[in-house]
């Protein structure tokens, strides 16, 4: 410290060689030593040698010149350094790091210390993200959460400018995604703090909302401009995450279609901003859930109109409504200007029906479209019943349904509602139901008046007061109630006729509600109104034609021909989820067949983009109880290895190596270890049935087993199933494993001498030795998650191999073939370790094994003198 403030703690260090190279390269050694002699204990200090406290403001002086982002760096070089720094230092370096971060400049520091000052045109790793992604969620001690993300959040949001550096960009907005993942612990907390920053200036015209006066630093960016641009930035350089795109851009969507909408009837708006918007709104609509989706688009609908206006720099604000009404009577030249406007609608209705279907429509989203149409035709159904309704809002829903029934029911259309007919039947039943009951009453008061005059008619008094009461002011009201019921009578017939004419094959067989309507329409096959009458006789026509044709098509031979793959497969998913288990395991001998079949064809007969489907079947199948179901999944994921190669066998292998790392280990459940284990059958068969060809996967496979074979916290079983793997590969190809042959042998025998368990008193009884064997395999079978390596199957399984790994290079010695030899070092010591092991080991199996393994090495040793 004297070095570079040898005038004092005040004075500038001087500009030298040597002070400059501790700046740039000792700076981290420097702090680690200072801040260790500075702060050390008043227990540890010398009682007669100077002060070392008064180095304190050496230090601190030396952290006020130094950049922020150097400091961070220099600061976690100490925390990370080894040997470990002592636990003063540690605590105050950790105390340091805290305050830089929470310095105004603190984030765009850290971005500085990880990423480097300049914006290059490589993107860093993801690690680097992680890791800063990491630092900001941690909440430091000392501090609350409010507190602390009160303080982050806004300056990370500040960071979604066009103006900072595109990796701080991505960054921020990586961090900002992690604190909203679902399973973040403070995600709601956060979400409080985003929403103000990005939609209250979209949703909301205010000049000073709540997030402004909690967060001055961003006052500056709460305009819609600003808004909007740091919302784009945020979901363009995070991941495509549906559930965070719905979260962001749910809440704004009204805001952004009236925005669109007010581009759209703009001849001469900004083309990048109404592509950014549009692209918004086409992100929305592609990722959310349905049912979230529509209740989104239905709240456009109900809602306010917002009024926005775009200046002429392209900045967007908060509008008026316009205060011009609309003519009472169109000109021929106001019709034209109208339609070439708004498209046709002269009543100025929001949203606008054609422009709203229109982006319904580009969604591509048959399942919103069609839960939107049956929300519409209900809500409208539901207003023409209530006298005290908006009228507008009849004719607003009464549009849209026109516009969706216009151009949402084209056959060339992707997102053709009736092509999804199980949820309008379901509106047409409703319809049909509530109206049969006015119609019935509507149909016998008719009757009833048509029969003629009888004695209660000749009350001369109250027919005066009848003619006096109904004149022709009551009729209008009578003829609404009827036009509003065969209104909605003619639009659900409609909607039936529409529907079966697009689907040819639907019909009462594959859709029960039919055989309800064909009921409910028998009443307006006899309704005064003739339009009504016709629509219902003819849909009933045509629903018996159908259910008569579908009846009897199965008596028409059909011409053999070879079956189309997807037509297997989609026979085969019928087949599996029958309750009959023969038809279910035929199910999956159908795609055994259709995925074995492959190699035997000119042309593949599965397509690839049914691969990862099929094997989920057969991958949740492995799983079932039933040992018939289980050996045929299993059959069903070797048979996949032999068609599709190294993809699938790295599936299976992934699946088997998963979750077995020190942190993840233990939440390990007993049917993912089972699961484990079985999909560890279909690798043996596998292997096996590789044979001599088993060399071109051992690469992929032998290291993978080796990896579970040697992760001690890994439950036992899985161990014993890798390390009985490793056994199979060896008898099937001893060439396959040459190259692992001299660890694979050391491991086994370090695993002798660590997992062994000797005893050193008498031998149990016969009695009791079984016993202890029932019990230990009970216990792995009951506790297959046990981590237990002392377990005899762990040894038994290991002596195997050790046995098979023997005996395959003693065959190989005497057939004359050149195989690396095990060290005779490495041979005495086994010879050694297994002689004890077959002394004193506590259970009996493994004694036997031992010996024979024993007896192998000498075997071993005779084939390699020639004897």
């Amino acid at each position: 410290m004297s070095t570079l403030f040898p005038h004092g703690v005040r004075a500038q260090p001087p500009q030298t060689l040597v002070t400059t190279t501790i700046l740039h390269r000792h700076v981290p050694d420097l702090l680690k030593a200072s801040v260790a002699l500075a702060w050390l204990p008043e227990s540890l200090c010398p009682q007669d040698g100077p002060s070392l406290h008064a180095m304190r403001p050496f230090v601190l002086r030396l952290l006020e010149f130094l950049p922020l982002s150097q400091i961070m760096t220099d600061l976690g070089t100490v925390l990370s350094s080894t040997p470990p720094p002592l636990p003063h230092v540690r605590k105050l370096c950790s105390s340091l790091l805290t305050k830089s971060l929470l310095r105004p400049a603190g984030i765009r520091a850290l971005f500085a210390a990880v990423f480097g000052d300049q914006d290059g045109s490589d993107d860093p790793p993801l690690e680097k993200y992680e890791r800063t992604a990491g630092i900001l969620m941690a909440v430091p001690s000392g501090l609350k959460p409010e507190e602390y993300f009160a303080t982050i959040v806004p300056r990370l949001m500040d960071l979604l400018s066009n103006s900072v550096p595109a990796t701080y960009r991505r960054a921020a907005a990586f961090s900002i995604s992690r604190m909203l993942d679902s399973e973040f612990l403070h995600r709601p907390l956060v979400s409080s703090l985003v929403s103000p920053i990005i939609h209250d200036p979209i949703m909301h015209d205010s000049k000073v909302n709540s997030s402004q006066r909690e967060h001055p630093s961003a006052a500056a960016a709460l305009t819609p401009t600003t808004a909007l641009s740091m919302l784009t930035i945020l979901l363009l350089n995070t991941d495509p995450s549906p559930a965070f795109i719905t979260s962001i851009l749910s809440p704004v969507v009204p805001a952004l279609y009236a925005l669109i909408f007010h581009l759209d009837t703009i001849k001469a708006s900004d083309p990048v901003l109404k592509e950014s918007v549009k692209g918004l709104l086409a992100t929305w609509g592609r990722v959310v859930e349905m049912q979230d989706g529509v209740n989104t688009l239905w709240s456009v609908i109900r809602s306010e109109r917002i009024y926005w206006e775009v200046d002429i720099s392209g900045n967007i604000r908060h509008g008026a409504p316009d205060g011009s009404t609309k003519p009472a009577l169109f000109t021929p030249e106001d019709i034209s200007k109208e339609e070439e406007i708004l498209g046709g609608n002269f009543l100025d209705l929001y949203p606008d029906p054609a422009h709203f279907v229109q982006y319904v429509k580009s969604l591509d989203r048959l399942d919103m479209a069609s839960e939107l149409f049956v929300k519409l035709l209900e809500v409208y159904h539901s207003v023409d019943t209530e006298p005290d309704t908006d009228p507008s809002r009849g004719l607003l829903y009464l549009q849209m349904t026109v516009q969706m029934q216009t151009q949402l029911a084209d056959d060339s259309s992707p997102t053709n509602i009736l092509r999804k007919p199980e949820h309008i039947l379901s509106f047409i039943k409703h319809a049909l139901g509530s109206q049969t009951a006015h119609g019935t009453s509507s149909t016998l008061n008719k009757v009833k008046l048509s029969r003629g005059l009888g004695l209660e008619d000749l009350k001369i008094v109250d027919d005066a007061e009848d003619l006096g009461d109904s004149d022709s002011d009551d009729e209008p009201g009578e003829l609404g109630i009827d036009q509003a019921e065969n209104s909605m009578t003619g639009t659900a017939i409609n909607l039936l006729l529409a529907i079966l004419e697009a689907n040819s094959e639907l019909s009462a067989r594959n859709a029960p509600v039919l055989n309800e309507i064909f009921s409910l329409l028998e009443p307006f096959s006899n309704n005064v109104s003739e339009s009504i009458r016709g629509l219902a006789r003819e849909a009933r026509m045509v629903m018996t034609a159908r259910l008569a044709s579908t009846s009897t098509s199965w008596a028409v031979p059909r011409r053999r021909e070879e079956e189309d793959p997807q037509e297997v497969y989609q026979k085969a998913l019928k087949l599996l989820q029958d309750p009959i288990l023969p038809v279910r395991a035929h199910g999956l001998l159908l795609l055994r067949q259709l995925v074995s079949s492959r190699p035997r064809t000119s042309t593949p007969a599965t397509d690839p983009a049914l691969v990862p489907a099929i094997m989920s079947i057969f991958m949740q199948s492995v799983q079932d109880d039933d040992s018939y179901i289980f050996l045929n999944a299993v059959q069903g994921l070797s048979a996949m290895v032999d068609a599709f190669g190294k993809d699938v066998l790295g599936n299976l292998l992934e699946t088997y190596t998963r979750h077995l790392s020190a942190s993840s280990v233990g939440t390990l459940s007993k049917q993912e270890v089972d699961a484990k284990v079985r999909v560890g059958e279909a690798l043996g068969q596998v292997i096996r049935r590789c044979g001599d060809a088993l060399s071109v996967y051992a690469g992929i496979i032998v290291p993978r087993l080796i990896s579970v074979f040697r992760s001690s916290y890994a439950p036992t079983l899985l161990r014993t199933s890798a390390i009985s793997l490793l056994t199979q590969c060896v008898k099937t190809s001893r060439v396959s494993v040459l190259g692992y042959i001299n660890d694979l042998a050391t491991g086994m025998i370090d695993l002798f001498q660590v997992e062994m368990v000797s005893t050193v008193q008498s031998p149990p009884k016969d009695g009791d030795s079984r016993a202890q064997e029932h019990d230990e395999k009970e216990a792995l079978d009951s506790k297959p998650t046990a981590v237990d390596p002392k377990l005899p199957p762990l040894r038994r399984a290991a002596l195997h191999f050790w046995t098979s790994l023997l005996h395959q290079l003693t065959h190989a010695t005497y057939d004359g073939i050149a195989v690396e030899r095990l060290p005779a070092t490495l041979l005495k010591r086994a010879k050694v370790t297994l002689g004890y092991i077959a002394s004193t080991d506590e259970d009996g199996i493994v004694r036997v094994m031992a010996r024979e393994a024993n007896e192998a090495i000498d075997q071993l040793n005779k084939a390699t003198l020639g004897i």
